[in-house]
């Protein structure tokens, strides 16, 4: 079978592997400046994308541009699939853009602005103490918004309930520590959900209580199963994106489930207790797990203004600095978080990821090298396998 590299000799250092093409991974994952002795200033905005018509971040400090670059990668993956994302992209990227907290005037911690061509812009204060989960509802409001104007222009009315946005925000914290389902689950217990008209009309400025929060998420998998095969769901979320009344949009597409007030409120209670006590963090397909890896391998830094993939020999080389080292104790942990996840032809180059970044954490020279040759080989693995399998299946495709 046809091997597939993963390293490459030259100054971009980086190839496939795992991604399948070289240099075409959409994800930057880190920005930063590449000399080991140069300190971090604020200068001119750095500007990085996610993936063509994404996310698009702007950026003073390069450490602030790495979080939101990770943190955005995490909530487009999340939501590409319930929320239908486009494959390709919008036709042009949410626009994020980080402002120191000195320079910040606004009450709320961000600001989301679609402007009348549509195009949809997120401004989030920015600080080394910003909670994780505000940029990530911030990212969450600011996409869903861009679904919106995508689905139905940039008409007064589009909304994104306050329901949907806890929902995706803790569906792609799920994802990115499977050990919260776990966690939402055991506190859903000692909660008695909302009544479903109350949820769906939830505002902000209203307290966010803990229950709401929860029973958000459990509403969102709730519509989604009772969808089936129909497209329920996507109807009634492309309703309410935009601007149509909760209640109605439901009706419209899930109400032969019910036959009065009394008998839907029942369904969603059902429902609530039956999604807290069944759903399960989804397996990852072969492509999501090679697209998922690629990310946690691929380093990018600021060299003269401009972006370059760090190869893993440079990965040793400044393996000291800080933001090489809180990047790999951030990733060796993702690794452990995500490995029951990974799709199983893959599992054994996650380890060795995970040992490689453990070892130049040690100092570890022989190691490290001993854990590269590993990975490299079991990425080659993995895609040896994905291959057989699918010619299998397509074997026994053509004889029916």
């Amino acid at each position: 079978m046809r091997g597939v590299w993963w390293f490459a000799v030259g100054g971009l250092g980086l190839m496939t592997g795992l991604s399948g093409v070289a240099q075409l991974a959409p994800v930057t994952v880190t920005a930063t400046p590449l000399s080991p002795t140069a300190p971090e200033k604020n200068g001119p905005p750095l500007v990085f994308y996610t993936g063509e018509g994404q996310f698009e971040i702007i950026a003073t400090e390069a450490r602030a541009a790495q979080q939101a670059l990770i943190m955005a990668n995490s909530v487009w993956r999340a939501l590409a699939k319930p929320m239908g994302l486009p494959v390709a992209g919008f036709s042009s990227a949410v626009a994020v853009r980080l402002v120191p907290e000195k320079d910040w005037t606004d009450p709320a911690f961000f600001t989301v602005v679609a402007e009348p061509g549509g195009l949809v812009g997120v401004r989030i204060c920015w600080s080394d103490k910003l909670d994780g989960r505000i940029m990530r509802r911030a990212l969450v409001q600011a996409v869903l918004l861009r679904q919106a104007v995508a689905w139905h222009g940039a008409k007064n009315g589009l909304t994104v309930p306050l329901w949907l946005e806890q929902a995706c925000a803790a569906l792609g914290e799920v994802r990115d520590r499977p050990a919260m389902l776990d966690a939402m689950q055991q506190e859903s217990a000692q909660l008695a959900p909302p009544r479903l008209e109350e949820l769906l009309k939830w505002e902000r400025g209203q307290a966010e209580e803990r229950g709401w929060v929860l029973a958000s998420y459990w509403l969102f998998q709730h519509l989604q199963d009772e969808s089936g095969d129909m497209p329920r769901w996507a109807r009634s979320v492309r309703a309410i994106l935009g601007g149509a009344d909760p209640m109605k949009a439901l009706q419209d597409n899930y109400g032969t489930a019910w036959k009065d007030a009394d008998s839907r409120e029942l369904w969603w209670q059902v429902g609530f207790h039956n999604e807290r006590l069944t759903s399960t963090v989804p397996l990852m397909s072969m492509e999501e797990t090679r697209n998922w890896l690629a990310d946690r391998c691929r380093w990018l830094a600021i060299k003269n203004g401009r972006e370059q993939v760090l190869a893993l020999d440079d990965l040793w080389t400044f393996r000291k600095e800080s933001w090489i080292k809180t990047g790999m104790v951030e990733r060796s942990q993702q690794l452990q978080n995500q490995l029951p996840r990974l799709h199983p032809f893959y599992k054994n180059a996650a380890i060795s990821m995970g040992r490689m970044y453990q070892a130049a954490g040690k100092g570890a020279a022989e190691e490290f090298k001993a854990a590269k040759l590993a990975l490299s080989q079991d990425a080659t693995d993995g895609r040896e396998l994905e291959a057989a399998s699918g010619a299998a299946l397509d074997e026994l495709e053509a004889r029916k």
